[in-house]
This record gives C-alpha cells, sequence and structure tokens, in this order.
C-alpha cells in the first residue's frame, strides 16, 4: 500500500471516496480544533504546498483557482477527517523511524524522495533557497557543519526538516528529510507518505 499511494497513483478513486466522508464532517469543528481560518463562506483554509486549499462539505479547490492533483485533495480531506489537538513533538525523525516494518514491507524508501533533492539542487543551493522560500521554507534547525537546513510545514502543525549537503572534493551531494516525531499522531504514515512525495516533487519542479 505504500508503494501504491506514494508513488501518487490510483488517486482519483480514493479522493472521490473521500469526498463522500467530507460532506459529512463538522468541518467548523476540525477547524478550530486544528487552528486553522474559516471564510465568510463557510470554506476552510489549509495551507499546502506553498498554496492555499479551500475545503467545504462540496469538496477542495485551490484559493487561486489553479488545479490541483487528486492526491492533494485525497491528503487536505485526511487532514481535516483526522482532526485533533497537534501537539508536535519539536523534534524530527527519519521516515523509516516513523514508518517501522512498512518500510521493508514495499518499495517505497526515503532514498527514492531524496534523490530527486540531490539530482535537481546539487552545485545549486541558491536556487534550493529560492525554490524552499516559495514553499514557506526557512533556514533554522540542527545540522551538521557544512548543510542548509531548511524548515517548512507539511501541513500546520506538521513540521518538515530538510537537510541538505552539497557536493565537494571529497563527497556527493546528499540530502536528509525529516519529520516531526508526533506526525503519525496526526495522519497515517500513508498519508504522510504522499504529502511528502508531493513536497518533493513541487520543491524539486519549482
Amino acid at each position: 500500500m505504500i508503494h501504491e499511494m506514494a508513488t501518487v497513483g490510483g488517486h482519483r478513486y480514493i479522493y472521490s471516496q473521500l469526498l463522500a466522508r467530507l460532506a459529512a464532517t463538522n468541518l467548523a469543528a476540525a477547524a478550530e480544533s486544528l487552528q486553522l481560518e474559516t471564510h465568510a463562506s463557510g470554506e476552510v483554509a489549509v495551507p499546502f504546498l506553498g498554496g492555499t486549499f479551500l475545503a467545504s462539505r462540496q469538496g477542495v479547490r485551490r484559493a487561486d483557482s489553479g488545479r490541483f492533483l487528486d492526491a492533494d485533495g485525497s491528503v487536505i480531506i485526511h487532514y481535516l477527517l483526522a482532526a485533533g489537538p497537534i501537539q508536535p513533538a519539536g523534534y524530527f525523525v527519519t521516515l523509516a523511524e516513523l514508518a517501522g516494518p512498512l518500510f521493508k514491507q514495499g518499495s517505497y524508501s526515503q532514498s527514492a524522495l531524496e534523490r530527486p533533492v540531490v539530482e535537481r539542487f546539487q552545485g545549486h543551493p541558491p536556487e534550493l533557497l529560492t525554490a524552499a522560500a516559495a514553499l514557506g521554507g526557512e533556514e533554522g534547525g540542527e545540522a551538521g557543519l557544512g548543510a542548509v537546513s531548511l524548515i517548512f510545514e507539511l501541513l500546520p502543525h506538521i513540521p518538515l526538516q530538510l537537510m541538505f549537503y552539497d557536493r565537494d572534493e571529497e563527497f556527493g551531494a546528499r540530502a536528509t528529510l525529516l519529520l516531526d516525531r508526533n506526525a503519525t499522531t496526526q495522519l497515517e504514515f500513508e498519508v504522510l507518505a504522499v504529502a511528502v512525495t508531493r513536497f518533493v516533487q513541487t520543491l524539486t519542479q519549482a
């Protein structure tokens, strides 16, 4: 299941099923629990991938009227359906640590997500900073010597850290993606995997 969801495939059916659940959701209560803005129209605003998604009982749309993938809509709905008080742990762990044995059961892997970041930004750290800023990323967090460390909100209250080491005379470029330790208390790992996959795609295509 991880491989299917992490590759962002087969989401049209999943999204259509989630829309039915969204229609029966108390969005006002979800927004209050998640500390999200509610517009006068009754739509709940959810920041994701550098933009704002608006959710109502009728469905999900982007505030800028732009197109989006069914996978994006699925992540937004899952996030609202799982609404509950979120308290980030304040420290980051690898995706493998969050997933546990799930990483060994499928072909989805952390390296598959980090490789596109390396291929896109090696030799071009300033471009990484520009792309990160477009997604709300800011420099911060602990990292090793010579690393660019960036902190994002993957979704509200779910921090993500990206550490990037550019290539030098001794080592090739490398990247590490980390999520807050409490991320899976809010969303199942399969949903987080889709969200991180879409984050990487958006970052590297900027």
